[in-house]
């Protein structure tokens, strides 16, 4: 993968259509050297979220815990059906799991792009930064 790991995202990308939000993404995580078969398995992943009605779980491990920063809470990604979104996220090759995070960065729910920014800043050494109305930038 590429040595400088910088990402920026205009918020303007949150609102457009979803077919345009995941070709950007692809984008970003391809010039980081992933593969075509690695954004495939994000697809699969994305699937699993949706069978085990799991997107509303911090599936990369982190939360914002309403103004007291970020928590990791693996063990809080179990869906209803017994599911464990974390672990299967965990299971995913590490660079599966870098497209699905890029990938989170584009998506229109908060929860799941401070999660993806936590996991690629603290996990894997990437600077995220999001640019636009309504950024949080210091």
């Amino acid at each position: 993968m590429a040595q400088d790991r910088k990402i920026t995202v205009n918020t303007s990308m949150y609102g457009v259509d979803p077919d345009k939000k995941t070709a950007a993404a692809n984008e970003v995580a391809r010039s980081f050297g992933i593969s075509d078969e690695a954004l495939a398995q994000v697809e699969h992943y994305k699937a699993e979220l949706t069978d085990h009605d799991a997107w509303d779980l911090p599936f990369m491990g982190y939360v914002n815990e309403d103004g007291y920063g970020y928590a990791f809470v693996s063990d809080q990604a179990v869906a209803h059906d017994g599911w464990d979104a974390y672990k299967a996220f965990r299971d995913l090759p590490k660079d599966v799991q870098i497209a699905f995070a890029i990938r989170m960065l584009f998506t229109h729910r908060d929860v799941d792009r401070y999660g993806a920014k936590m996991f690629l800043h603290y996990e894997n050494g990437f600077s995220v930064r999001i640019e636009g109305p309504g950024s949080n930038n210091w």
